[in-house]
């Protein structure tokens, strides 16, 4: 899972600390600690208190935020617990403070904040603007907390037998992949941004378990760097290459062979068996639910759709980033789609791919024509 239970359990706990929680924790962890609770657990006061989310029909809050009732008073909440911590100032009413919460997530659903939603929310457009950057810069802050790879063998052992119970392939934590935001680059940056695709965009490097959780998020840069570079230099690859994540294995694309503990397919030239072909097959059924997981992020939230102008790279990196952190929570809460749900199209290597060129001696590729011969070997029915 993305988000250990006893991460939720601190989270409740923070919120009922602050007076916040509505029950709104979803019941599959919550239920473990409601008997332990039961005394405080109870609805509060500010249950009593029509809020602006009170005020607010289903229709709405899925047609303009994009989220259910349940989900978004869990966020609202948590939000408003930070803060009231760290950012409004005392006096600052709490029922301004959600409608600006509100806003920005209706901003990150739709890449604007048009006057009919700031109207119906019963906030000022300008502060609501205003609120919008902090509120995107609070999510995004809360990424290492909310988006967490399996460090233990346990939580390893549990993902790759997901993996193993999907396709067949063993010893996979998560599908490793790329995910594009169209951009308008800095002038005389152009050639840095333009990816495979042929548009401008920067793109963040994603790890995601079975079911669609994002499990590890980070470097944010242009749209045209190789993909094996992000790898090579970001931390988790650095982990990986340390054996810090044991002997398991992240499923990539082509354009990262070479890259240690990143299974990519049997090249064309190079399949022999029927054990290859069935291996490839298996490998694209897992890398392909990159097109299923990034086309969530980017119908949920459509700012993700094209963020326009590199005015701030940083804020950039927070918007992509408040939107994974979302997408952690939309999962947690079975927050169903967009009725507009598409698909994201996968991205041709971002480089030619010497693959006659001789590789040094790499321990996991090796290992991965033993993995292929022993899973992937199934007698033909004729011969057995």
């Amino acid at each position: 899972m993305s988000l250990a239970g006893a991460l939720w359990f601190a989270i409740q706990d923070d919120l009922l600390a602050n007076g916040l929680c509505n029950n709104t924790i979803p019941s599959s962890i919550s239920s473990t600690k409601q008997d332990k609770q039961s005394s405080i657990s109870e609805p509060i006061s500010a249950s009593e208190t029509r809020t602006v989310l009170d005020g607010l029909d289903d229709r709405f809050l899925s047609r303009c935020l994009h989220l259910t009732r349940q989900c978004l008073r869990f966020i609202v909440d948590f939000i408003q617990a930070r803060l009231k911590k760290d950012v409004f100032a005392p006096g600052h009413s709490p029922t301004s403070a959600e409608a600006n919460i509100l806003a920005a997530l209706a901003f990150l659903a739709h890449g604007s904040l048009p006057s009919k939603i700031t109207e119906r929310l019963g906030v000022d457009q300008r502060a609501a603007g205003e609120a919008v950057n902090s509120i995107i810069k609070l999510l995004s802050d809360l990424s290492p907390d909310f988006i967490t790879f399996p460090n233990s063998y346990n939580d390893r052992m549990g993902a790759a037998q997901a993996f193993k119970n999907l396709s067949g392939i063993p010893h996979v934590v998560g599908v490793l992949g790329y995910l594009h935001v169209k951009v308008s680059p800095p002038a005389g940056e152009e050639h840095m941004y333009m990816n495979t695709l042929g548009y401008h965009s920067v793109m963040m490097q994603v790890i995601f378990d079975v079911d669609g959780n994002l499990l590890s998020l980070e470097q944010c840069c242009p749209g045209g760097t190789p993909e094996q570079t992000v790898w090579e230099n970001s931390d988790i690859g650095r982990q990986f290459s340390i054996f810090q994540h044991g002997h398991t294995w992240v499923v990539g694309s082509r354009s990262l062979l070479g890259c240690g503990h990143v299974l990519t397919p049997v090249e064309a030239f190079r399949v022999k068996s029927n054990a290859a072909l069935r291996f490839n097959k298996a490998h694209a059924q897992l890398h392909g639910r990159a097109q299923q997981v990034f086309g969530s992020l980017k119908s949920r939230f459509q700012c993700l759709r094209d963020i326009g102008p590199i005015q701030s790279p940083e804020l950039v990196a927070c918007t992509i980033k408040a939107c994974c952190v979302l997408h952690n929570i939309c999962k947690k809460f079975s927050v169903p789609l967009p009725l507009d749900f598409s698909t994201e199209p996968l991205h041709p290597p971002s480089e030619v791919v010497n693959i006659l060129a001789e590789q040094p001696f790499d321990y996991m590729e090796d290992t991965k024509e033993e993995m292929i011969e022993m899973f992937f070997n199934i007698a033909e029915d004729g011969n057995e």
